[in-house]
C-alpha cells in the first residue's frame, strides 16, 4: 500500500494485492481508497525470478466510482527491479499511463510498503492516542476498534453516491447480511426500478438474491428503512458475478438511496 505520485504534485492512495504462480502474476490495484473516484483495477504481469523483476499492467476495471467511462481510465504499466515476492517491503517505481486503446495518458511514480509495515505503523499512532490524556476516552474507543486491513476490503456506499461496476457475466447475486452486530437495519433494494426486496431487515445469516443483467446497464438502489438500533444504517452487500466479489458497506440515515450500476462487459479479459 501507499501511493501514486503524478507530476510531482498531485498524491493519490493506492494498494496492490498480486498471488505468482510459476512467473504468472494476476491480481488487482485499488486506487483513491475511500475517496470520491476510489477504482479497482484487474491486474496481470508477469515475474522473472532470477532477474528479480516484476512487469505488472492494470487492464481493466472492475468497480470505480468515478462518473466516466471505461474508455476515459488511464491504466498503470511499470516495472520494479530488484523484487522478491515475500521479502521486498518498499518500492518504487516510475510508470507510464495508457488508454484502453494503448494511447497515452499520464506517467508518474508509484511508492508502495508491505502492508505489515503499513499495520505496524498504524498500531503506533493507535497507541500513542491511547497514551495521550488530551484526547477523551470515546474517541479511543472508535479508533483503538479501527481494523486497517478490513477497512481496505470493502466500500462504504454513502447518500447519493454510483458505484460502477464492471461485468460481462448475465447475472450476479447479491449476498446481504449484517456484518456486525445484528440492531434491525432495515433495507429495500430495487432493480432498475422495479423492488426485488422489500423492507428486509439484515442479519447475520446472509440473504443471496439473483439479479439478471440487462444489455448496456442494470440499476440497482438501496434504500435506508431505518437506522436500526444503532444510527447509521449499515448493512454488507456483496456483488458476487462468478469472477469478481466486490464487498460494500451501506452508511444511510434513514429514507437515503445509494446506488449501483451494473454496466455490461462486451470484452472478456
Amino acid at each position: 500500500m501507499g501511493a501514486v505520485v503524478l507530476n510531482d504534485t498531485i498524491t493519490i492512495s493506492y494498494k496492490l494485492q498480486l498471488t505468482e504462480d510459476n512467473g504468472l502474476v494476476k491480481g488487482y490495484s485499488l486506487t483513491d481508497i475511500g475517496g470520491e473516484h476510489e477504482t479497482k483495477s484487474s491486474v496481470y504481469g508477469e515475474y522473472n525470478k532470477e532477474k528479480k523483476e516484476l512487469d505488472f499492467r492494470e487492464t481493466a476495471i472492475v468497480y470505480t466510482k468515478s462518473p466516466v467511462s471505461q474508455n476515459d481510465f488511464c491504466f498503470i504499466h511499470t516495472r520494479f527491479k530488484n523484487f522478491t515476492f515475500e521479502k521486498t517491503k518498499s518500492l518504487k517505481s516510475s510508470f507510464i499511463g495508457l488508454f484502453s486503446d494503448n494511447e497515452k495518458c499520464v506517467d508518474g511514480e508509484l511508492f508502495l510498503n508491505a502492508m505489515d509495515k503499513v499495520q505496524a505503523r498504524m498500531d503506533k499512532v493507535v497507541n500513542k492516542i491511547n497514551r495521550s490524556k488530551k484526547i477523551s476516552d470515546s474517541i479511543k474507543n472508535k479508533i483503538g476498534s479501527l481494523k486497517l486491513l478490513d477497512s481496505l476490503k470493502m466500500n462504504i456506499l454513502r447518500k447519493d453516491q454510483v458505484l460502477s461496476v464492471f461485468s460481462s457475466a448475465r447475472s450476479v447475486n447479491l449476498i446481504i447480511y449484517d456484518g456486525g452486530k445484528e440492531d434491525g437495519d432495515r433495507i429495500t433494494v430495487f432493480s432498475n426500478g422495479k423492488p426485488i426486496l422489500k423492507n428486509y431487515e439484515a442479519k447475520s445469516i446472509t440473504k443471496v438474491v439473483s439479479v439478471d443483467l440487462e444489455a448496456g446497464k442494470t440499476t440497482l438502489v438501496i434504500k435506508a428503512n431505518n437506522e436500526g438500533d444503532i444510527a447509521p444504517n449499515t448493512v454488507v452487500v456483496k456483488i458476487d458475478d462468478g469472477k469478481n466479489i466486490i464487498k460494500a458497506l451501506s452508511n444511510l440515515k434513514q429514507g437515503e438511496v445509494t446506488q449501483i450500476d451494473i454496466l455490461k462487459q462486451s470484452i472478456v479479459d
